[in-house]
């Protein structure tokens, strides 16, 4: 998709309708919509890319979701993207996205920035973000 604020609410609802249609938990739905909307939300306002792009895949244990960008890491101070609505998405940052999954990892590479977080499908979110 365009790396447009638009894109990030339009990349949420394919996560969401990709969980609910394998049948997982609400939890891992929960947690994916959060993920997504943060990985998303920080290749549009930092790469500079003209294009982000969302996998999902499924494994036993759990839940990988990577956003990939073919764009270079900038500060927010350097955007030129208009705002994205915190409220609606982003504006927490990688450690929201740690707290609703395994861990993130980020690499930052010539050809673009990848981002994968892994959410469990057992217990994802259900004791929410506070207490990890």
């Amino acid at each position: 998709m365009a790396a447009v604020a638009a894109s990030v609410p339009v990349l949420r609802r394919f996560a969401r309708s990709t969980v609910r249609s394998w049948g997982l938990p609400a939890s891992v739905d929960e947690a994916t919509a959060m993920v997504v909307t943060e990985l998303a939300a920080n290749a549009v306002r930092h790469s500079g890319s003209p294009d982000v792009a969302l996998l999902i895949g499924l494994g036993e244990h759990a839940l990988t979701i990577q956003v990939k960008d073919q764009g270079q890491w900038r500060s927010a101070s350097h955007s030129t993207v208009p705002s994205i609505d915190t409220a609606a998405s982003g504006g927490h940052g990688l450690q929201l996205v740690n707290a609703y999954s395994t861990g993130c990892v980020l690499w930052f590479e010539e050809t673009g920035t990848r981002a994968v977080a892994r959410v469990p499908l057992s217990s994802a979110g259900s004791d929410g973000p506070a207490s990890r």
